[in-house]
């Protein structure tokens, strides 16, 4: 009897488990290689075990974060600071691509930052409320995982921290209130796309997606848009994969 009740407690955690890591598996095989302490642009990726996140220098002792990673104790972003004698108070802004716990999870750490989001976001990053993928919607983030908005932006505004000057392009599909941002010639995508391992562009992936299918029209809206601002775009950077050099890419989506 023992024996049964321990292979039918076995089978109730291990499933769900290897179903997830098939899940995962599945959904990021194929990406560009992440890799930890690449330039992209004037930015420098931080590899944040599946999840990058981006750190770009503002002044002589300021930085700005784009997302934050899953990691809520900071480890891999504090690194990062520790190498060029910073402090957490040196992050000024943080500018958060969407609201899932994997890329708000150490924005806590850094309480003189603002947070720069959008509106159908700000709930999200604060942990009371869930998006609408198959499987964030059946998830809550971390307590210690959650941010505050301090700013909401808005699509098409630029925002300017020291001489950085931010972008702000909305992007809908993963998220309700998904954005990509636009600095120094990299466009920062956060999940809004994927870069493949030949260098295309992929989609949100659907299962932790709102809607597939408006985040393919809202990413071929925003190359369109791109063409006709004759915005300089050199890079492509992504939240889960290696950036892509160019836009053929974004243009060649179908």
């Amino acid at each position: 009897m023992l024996k049964r009740i321990l292979l039918i407690v076995a089978v109730v955690v291990l499933v769900p488990v290897l179903a997830f890591v098939t899940v995962m598996g599945v959904t990021f095989s194929g990406n560009k290689e992440l890799v930890d302490g690449v330039m992209v642009g004037s930015a420098r990726l931080i590899k944040d075990n599946y999840v990058a996140m981006y750190l770009l220098p503002v002044a002589a002792n300021e930085v700005a974060l784009v997302d934050c990673g899953g990691d809520d104790k900071g480890a891999p972003i504090l690194a990062e600071l520790q190498r060029r004698n910073l402090q957490p108070s040196a992050v000024k802004a943080i500018f958060l691509t969407h609201g899932h716990a994997d890329h708000t999870g150490a924005c806590h750490l850094f309480a003189e930052a603002k947070v720069y989001a959008m509106a159908g976001d700000v709930a999200l990053a604060a942990g009371t409320a869930r998006s609408k993928g198959p499987l964030p919607s059946r998830m809550d983030a971390k307590p210690e995982a959650t941010i505050k908005v301090t700013d909401v932006v808005s699509d098409g505004q630029v925002i300017n921290v020291g001489p950085l000057s931010v972008k702000a392009y909305a992007v809908g599909g993963h998220t309700a209130g998904s954005v990509s941002y636009l600095i120094n010639g990299v466009l920062f995508m956060g999940d809004n796309a994927t870069g493949g391992s030949h260098g295309q562009l992929k989609l949100a992936p659907w299962v932790f997606s709102d809607d597939q299918d408006l985040n393919r029209r809202e990413l071929m809206s925003l190359d369109k848009r791109l063409i006709a601002e004759q915005a300089e775009v050199k890079t492509i950077a992504f939240g889960h994969s290696g950036p892509v050099e160019g836009t053929e890419a974004l243009h060649t989506l179908e």
